[in-house]
């Protein structure tokens, strides 16, 4: 690279955002992206001079809700132009994300959007009693047990649910209209949760412009002011995924010797 030479830098958000690089699915979960390291290669290139412009490189499905807000708290502080640029999909979390940027680009067949909030919660209640296991559980509170996928909630469990869901959706309804400067009336009416073709995205306002890696660049080069540059292209992660307990436990077991 020239000295002094002006700098494009692309970090990458590929995969489910997260606090840590540990999969919360065991054995066949997604690739993560760590908050962590994201913010890390961030504080790197705002500290450098050189650095004119950041792409975002995002393919996510979304992640965890507080993550996902630091990490667009983050890039709102960003002083320099901040481009989001959307591969094949920029779903729920990962869309808030993509919002804080200054400006949005993806593929007409991106998919974008499902802005909203969900809990997952297994129920192996009926089952164990079919193969003739009763399990007890006490606890110390109501909702202490909240949770548990061998115990069947109760209509006042989900309700709480329920209701923590409803305030996560609030917040990123009104995080969405703020970055993206359309009126909550309009996050509203596309907030079910729906998914939208990133030709539709683009007629709602969601994004700003079609194209792929060329256009973000070239919308980088315009935001920053900018005619010669470099692009510096953050390596994805090296290091090896740490291994979770139950990861651990099932190779002891299964491919013991």
């Amino acid at each position: 690279m020239k000295k002094n030479a002006n700098e494009i830098v692309l970090i990458p958000i590929k995969g489910l955002i997260s606090s840590e690089l540990v999969s919360p699915i065991p054995f066949f979960g997604p690739d993560i992206a760590p908050l962590s390291y994201i913010t890390e290669k961030i504080e790197e290139a705002v500290k450098k001079e050189t650095v004119k412009a950041i792409i975002f490189e995002i393919d996510s499905p979304g992640g965890s809700p507080l993550p996902c807000k630091d990490l667009s708290k983050t890039i709102k502080k960003i002083k320099i132009p901040t481009i989001a640029w959307i591969r094949e999909y920029a779903t729920s979390g990962a869309y808030w994300v993509a919002s804080a940027c200054k400006k949005i680009v993806a593929d007409q067949l991106s998919i974008v959007g499902s802005i909203g909030a969900m809990s997952i919660r297994p129920d192996f209640s009926e089952f164990m009693k079919k193969i003739g296991i009763d399990i007890k559980t006490i606890t110390s509170g109501q909702f202490k047990g909240l949770g548990l996928p061998y115990i069947k909630s109760s209509d006042e469990e989900n309700e709480l649910i329920k209701n923590i869901l409803d305030e996560v959706q609030q917040s990123f309804i009104q995080e969405v209209a703020e970055n993206r400067k359309l009126t909550e009336e309009v996050i509203k009416e596309i907030s079910q949760g729906k998914i939208y073709s990133g030709k539709e995205a683009h007629k709602l306002g969601l994004v700003d412009h079609l194209g792929g890696k060329e256009e973000a660049i070239e919308l980088a080069k315009k935001e920053a002011n900018i005619e010669e540059y470099v692009i510096t292209d953050v390596s994805q992660i090296k290091e090896k995924k740490k291994e979770s307990l139950a990861e651990k436990l099932f190779k002891h077991f299964i491919f013991k010797e």
